[in-house]
């Protein structure tokens, strides 16, 4: 297209090299006569689709590359919102003299203003003083010097490709910003926990920045709209001066350029009016969002710090519960331990007292030992009626060997006086041996002989008694011994007697005691043993207490909530029957048992809460009570009606 409409004009020959270049000098050269089409360096036109000048302009595309190859990718609403951001171009087709300066000027385009995600100036587009000075008024500007702003504007390279990704990040904020706001906005109608979400808190502060760093951004861009406005503001003045210039004498075409670029400007400002006036109530929109933010903010603060507050004073108390509680069970386990120890004494005690036990004889060695004992006496007293008749027996003896001596006596003297009457016999014998005495002699031999066998039996007989006295001496001797024995014997068998009769009433003694210290330590075991199972009662007692206290702790709160809910459910049958009896309709959404969002109470259960709810269950009894009485006498009344009827 561009060659085809080239034809019918003729370019320059020498083209300035400050044209094609930004960089360049922008000293600007009077154009050669024979040239058919004035040159003038002008800015873009802005009026071309980014479908059209993709065709020309070589950074767009690789902006529009850069685009879609940035890592976030939006939705549908924000393509939307971002296409709404964009300034709206109208499809209109170049004209011959904008495609050929296009084509002539702009081998080096720089991007054109419209691809730039800017927001619009409060103050409205005003053309610089110098623009409005007339014609008439002389030269102006010399078309070759350029001020010193546009000089720099075309000096200075363009950010397009960071304003277009700071525009992207923007949008994407504003999304997310939005989304939290309507999640926020959701949450409202939803009822407080018990604790504090730190998320959702978080959340809020996080959207309160990200509001705030939007409008340093808006800021940002209206510094850099601001520019791009003076910038403009430049280069209109310069194709001014370039149009009034006396040595352009073209100025049938600039002029034609300029009514373009002032229906450009136009269109511009009317699109600057309508972005600053969506952009002043999206503004106003996110100010009234961030102040409501801000004000939930401080609620929920404020519950949070109440909530917490409330929750450490909880805290506190059932520290200090269970801190009494832990003393308690303390100081039940040293007394469980202090018993424990007197019980070990016991047994130890009892212990000792089972090996005494033990050790002393049972009633069968008892009644043993009182048999043994009973036969010692009988056998004693057998023994003592044996001594006594050895005694009686060993007195006859002494008698007799008493009689016996005598007689023994009595047969020495005898003895001695036949010995005496022999020896005197025979002197006589001797003297009678003298003649003259035969007669007498042998008389006296006879004597003689005679009394020699009275002598011999006497010896005899005194052997004999010899013999005896010597056995009945043997025999007293024998029966001394035996005496002496059996009475060693019995005192022996006395003191062991006497012995064991002391044993066995020390033994009486001992038992007596025993059973009587068996009485007590069973008294005190048994005692004991109550004591033990009622501490460990007591401590079953406060386990079960701690978990009871816990599992009402828990439970509390549910069985308010389920209580409430009967409650306002036996309200809803009360409004029913009242209109049932009133003959009033009935509500639907109470006969079907639909029911609003209701916002339930998590906090902590307070004696005023439960006080209100105690007052609105005895509110609801009368309301029952007079319910029933107003059922009663309708009932009444019906039935008296049907028996008018009948």
């Amino acid at each position: 297209m561009a060659t085809e409409r080239s034809k019918d004009f003729v370019y320059p020959t020498s083209i300035p090299a400050g044209f094609c270049n930004t960089s360049g000098s922008s000293s600007f050269q009077p154009v050669k006569n024979q040239l058919s089409i004035p040159t003038a360096h002008v800015v873009p036109s802005t009026l071309v689709m980014r479908s059209n000048t993709s065709e020309h302009l070589g950074p767009s595309t690789v902006v529009d590359s850069n685009l879609h190859s940035f890592p976030f990718q939006p939705s549908l609403d924000q393509l939307a919102s971002d296409d709404s951001r964009k300034f709206e171009t109208p499809n209109i087709e170049p004209t011959l003299n904008q495609s050929t300066l296009l084509q002539t000027f702009c081998t080096n385009q720089r991007p054109s203003a419209s691809t730039e995600g800017v927001h619009v100036e409060h103050e409205p587009f005003r053309i610089l003083p110098e623009s409005r000075e007339s014609a008439h008024g002389g030269h102006v500007r010399i078309a070759g010097d350029k001020p010193l702003s546009s000089q720099l504007w075309r000096t200075q390279p363009y950010s397009h490709h960071a304003t277009e990704f700071g525009a992207l990040r923007q949008l994407h904020e504003l999304d997310n910003i939005r989304l939290g706001m309507e999640q926020l906005q959701l949450a409202r109608g939803h009822p407080p926990q018990l604790y504090l979400d730190h998320k959702g808190l978080g959340r809020v502060f996080k959207a309160n920045e990200n509001v705030l760093l939007e409008e340093i951004l808006v800021e940002r861009q209206r510094q850099h709209i601001s520019q791009l406005e003076q910038k403009l503001r430049e280069s209109e003045v310069q194709i001014h001066n370039t149009v009034l210039s006396p040595v352009n004498p073209y100025n049938d075409v600039f002029m034609i350029r300029l009514q373009e670029l002032q229906r450009e400007v136009t269109f511009l400002r009317a699109q600057f009016a309508e972005k600053n006036d969506s952009c002043n109530q999206e503004k106003a929109e996110l100010e009234k969002k961030l102040a409501a933010c801000e004000i939930e903010a401080g609620g929920l603060k404020e519950s949070a710090m109440k909530t917490s507050q409330n929750y450490t004073e909880e805290i506190r108390k059932q520290e200090e519960r269970v801190k009494a509680r832990d003393r308690h069970i303390n100081a039940l386990k040293k007394k469980c331990q202090k018993e424990a120890e007197h019980n070990k004494e016991k047994q130890e005690r009892i212990e000792t007292l089972e090996r005494y036990l033990a050790d002393l004889p049972t009633v069968n060695d008892h009644q043993n030992q009182t048999q043994e004992l009973n036969g010692l006496k009988e056998k004693n007293f057998l023994l003592q009626n044996q001594v006594h008749e050895l005694e009686i027996k060993l007195g006859e003896v002494r008698s007799l060997y008493r009689e016996k001596e005598l007689e023994l006596k009595t047969e020495k003297t005898r003895g001695k006086e036949l010995l005496s009457n022999l020896h005197r016999v025979q002197e006589e014998l001797e003297h009678s041996k003298a003649p003259g005495l035969s007669e007498e002699e042998k008389r006296v031999t006879k004597e003689t002989e005679s009394m020699q066998q009275e002598v011999q039996t006497l010896q005899s007989e005194r052997d004999c008694l010899k013999k005896v006295v010597e056995n009945q001496k043997k025999k007293m001797e024998q029966l001394c011994s035996q005496v002496k024995e059996l009475e060693e014997q019995i005192s022996q068998e006395e003191g062991t007697g006497q012995v064991m009769k002391d044993e066995t009433q020390k033994k009486e003694n001992a038992l007596l005691q025993l059973k009587e210290a068996v009485r007590e330590l069973a008294g005190q075991n048994q005692d004991l043993m109550e004591r033990n199972i009622y501490l460990e009662e007591q401590l079953q007692q406060t386990k079960t207490g701690v978990q009871l206290s816990c599992v009402e702790n828990q439970t509390m709160p549910t069985l308010y909530k389920e209580m409430k809910l009967c409650l306002k459910e036996l309200r809803s049958v009360y409004s029913l029957l009242c209109q049932a009896v009133q003959g009033v309709d009935p509500n639907l959404s109470m006969l079907l048992g639909i029911h609003t969002s209701i916002t339930e109470d998590n906090g902590v259960l307070e004696r005023s809460s439960l006080e209100n709810f105690l007052s609105d269950v005895s509110q609801l009894k009368r309301d029952i009570d007079d319910l029933r009485t107003t059922i009663s006498d309708r009932y009444a009344q019906d039935m008296g009606d049907n028996c008018i009827t009948q």
